[in-house]
């Protein structure tokens, strides 16, 4: 019994630090609506965390989802926007002191883009612990392609 005890706390030990190392879309939030041909800024988040881990990139993509429910970023990104490093920091500008380590991306949503609900999903994927293990994790919000 006692050993099913130690499996089960090193179980939620090992799925804490993975959870703890989750990032997320700051902005834009939900239902922001954006004009085809125009910019928009995605920023992406990823919580401090006292397990070590290394950022190696993020991919963030635009599905069109007016004319049937999106599938998720884990199954499609569509139209990449962005893909590349990731570098999230701790900033001192006047309003965001108190947000988590983040980077802002300017994109373009292309002028050609179907409107209406659109997918913007994030595929983020680190190095984590001592061990060096890989991650990819998935995330996505819905804005309005206007």
């Amino acid at each position: 019994m006692q050993l099913l005890s130690v499996l089960f706390s090193l179980l939620v030990a090992a799925a804490t630090s993975v959870l703890a190392q989750s990032a997320n879309i700051g902005a834009p939030a939900d239902m922001t609506q954006v004009a085809a041909g125009s910019d928009f800024t995605v920023m992406v988040d990823r919580p401090d965390s006292l397990t070590g881990s290394t950022e190696v990139a993020v991919v963030i993509g635009l599905l069109s989802c007016a004319s049937s429910p999106c599938p998720g970023p884990s199954a499609e990104l569509g139209t990449v926007l962005y893909n590349g490093p990731f570098d999230p920091q701790f900033t001192t500008e006047p309003g965001t002191t108190t947000l988590p380590p983040h980077e802002n991306f300017t994109l373009t949503v292309p002028s050609n883009f179907a409107k209406g609900n659109a997918q913007l999903g994030v595929a983020h994927v680190y190095l984590l612990g001592a061990s060096v293990s890989p991650e990819m994790e998935t995330f996505n919000t819905t804005i309005v392609v206007t």
